[in-house]
């Protein structure tokens, strides 16, 4: 049986293990996997974070472009020229101001497309708006137009920069010249700062879109393009982006470009957060696995506990089986060998010793006819009305008679109550139980105090003794069937690991219950509870 143990003790180790090895493997594998999917989102939100940016930057040149065409500062005159064929009919545009002017054209059903993409009923600034930007030319219009305008309107600025700045080409002043407010040439303020927050804002809710919350990022701006980092579990990044969306600024003079990318350091936790519920279940099925193995363990050493209690059983019970039968045979051949049979003293004391044994023998096969009823629930109890005061004071008498020690049995009915409800032979087995072993389990001379009386509608026995005591490891198991408490030193005491067992079953059937208190040389006192009424 242990080597059997032994093996299976290994082979539950080994696939343990081997389960915790596999799992630890494939929850690696599935944290790349999930990595993987982390860079792969992080770049999707940052283009989509970039288009959000590119369309606020096309809002705001439409909101400047329907502002700065419409009156007073700029005049908008519309010509027709019809010919034969209606739909070639050519639209003339001139848009003027105080300081220049411009002439474009164009087909009637081309200005009404832009008309119609307009989504509402557009005014001619919004049409020739949204047209400029797909009409390079009527932007270039556009940039000539309000340029002129801008620059007349700051001219003396303009002498003085381009005086200190001799023989720099017109368009390089005009482009890094940030003197000129409110105009097409002029760079917003904090520009770098503004676009790195609305970048910020907008990857910020496209991770959330992505459910990809707890992971901190940075944004890394330059004016040149770097080589990105290599990607590892720790680290993690976006691709490399052109920025170019500062404030309205559509024209070729427009602020400088710069390039974008964000950077999280702990990538990690954002991948362990979305593989929480997988993790989870991964760590409740290895418990539960580990939980099932040390079940199963403690199962077989159980068997293996209850194998050997059965063991100790079958040695014990064929010694108290051959006593009585050994005693008996002797006795008869005292009779037939030693003519006992014509003194009839000796036969008497013969006969005696005979049936004394026969009745212990009785005992013995009742006491375990009576474990193995009560396993079956074959038992089924008479209960009536039993007189407390007789039944204690005959199983008194009893156990005094059954013994050579000197014995000390005070009974005590504390509130006077005459009667009990229950099964009378059972139960009267339950009090021979109990004082059997505290004589038995007591040294010298023993004092046993029975004392009964009525708590919450139940009427208490109390045996208490001066026995050796129960050790502590052992108050929990006394009541198994077969469990016998190690005896110290005395080594004589049989018995078959049965009685308690019996008890706690007999007064659980009863609806009452047992508790027992003891301490290691100082003696045990066992409580035992029966309903007074029979309900």
């Amino acid at each position: 049986m242990k080597a059997k143990l032994k093996i299976v003790f290994v082979l539950i180790a080994i696939a343990l293990l081997g389960i915790i090895i596999f799992q630890t493997y494939w929850t690696v594998n599935a944290y790349q996997v999930n990595k993987e999917k982390f860079d792969n989102n992080v770049n999707t939100a940052m283009q989509k974070a970039m288009d959000d940016c590119k369309k606020d930057y096309f809002d705001s040149i439409r909101r400047v472009l329907v502002k700065r065409l419409s009156p007073p500062e700029t005049t908008i005159k519309i010509d027709t020229m019809h010919d034969k064929d209606t739909a070639n009919a050519v639209l003339f545009i001139r848009l003027s101001n105080k300081y220049t002017s411009t002439t474009f054209n164009t087909t009637i059903p081309r200005f009404n497309f832009y008309r119609r993409k307009s989504n509402h009923k557009a005014s001619v600034p919004e049409i020739l708006t949204e047209m400029s930007f797909y009409t390079p030319i009527l932007m270039n219009d556009f940039t000539v137009l309000l340029g002129m305008y801008d620059i007349d309107g700051h001219l003396p600025q303009l002498m003085a920069y381009n005086k200190k700045h001799a023989g720099a080409p017109i368009d390089t002043m005009i482009k890094f010249n940030r003197s000129i407010p409110n105009s097409i040439y002029e760079y917003p303020p904090n520009y770098r700062l503004a676009d790195s927050l609305k970048l910020s804002g907008y990857f910020h809710k496209e991770l959330e879109k992505m459910h990809i919350f707890s992971a901190p990022f940075g944004l890394v701006l330059a004016t040149k393009s770097m080589t990105s980092s290599k990607l590892n579990m720790h680290y993690s990044e976006t691709g490399e982006y052109s920025y170019k969306y500062h404030g309205f600024k559509l024209f070729n003079i427009a602020g400088p470009e710069f390039f974008v990318h964000a950077v999280f350091r702990n990538p990690q936790y954002s991948v362990l957060k979305s593989m929480l519920t997988t993790l989870y279940l991964s760590i409740f099925l290895m418990l539960f696995t580990i939980f099932c193995f040390y079940y199963i363990i403690r199962t077989f050493i159980e068997q293996k506990k209850l194998a050997d209690l059965k063991d100790d059983f079958i040695n014990n019970m064929t010694h108290e089986l051959k006593t009585p039968i050994a005693t008996i045979t002797v006795a008869i051949e005292g009779l037939q060998k030693f003519n006992a049979l014509n003194d009839t003293e000796k036969t008497q004391r013969y006969l005696e010793t005979s049936r004394n044994e026969l009745t212990r023998l009785n005992d013995l096969v009742t006491k375990v006819l009576d474990i193995a009823a009560f396993e079956s629930n074959e038992i089924e109890l008479v209960k009536e009305k039993i007189n407390i005061n007789d039944l204690i004071n005959d199983v008194i008498a009893s156990e005094k008679q059954k013994t050579t020690k000197t014995v000390n049995i005070t009974f005590e009915n504390k509130e006077n109550i005459q009667f009990v409800y229950a099964d009378k032979v059972h139960f009267r087995n339950v009090m021979v139980n109990l004082l059997d072993n505290a004589i038995k389990y007591t040294n010298g001379s023993v004092n046993i105090a029975i004392t009964c009386y009525e708590e919450n509608g139940y009427c208490l026995f109390s045996v208490k003794d001066n026995g050796i005591g129960i050790p502590a490891a052992h108050i929990r198991s006394i009541f198994d069937k077969f469990h016998r408490v190690p005896a110290g030193n005395v080594h004589t005491v049989k018995g078959t690991g049965l009685g308690l067992s019996y008890v706690k079953y007999i007064v659980e059937a009863h609806k009452g219950g047992i508790t027992v208190k003891s301490e290691i040389n100082k003696g045990s006192e066992f409580i035992v509870s029966i309903p007074l009424s029979d309900g």
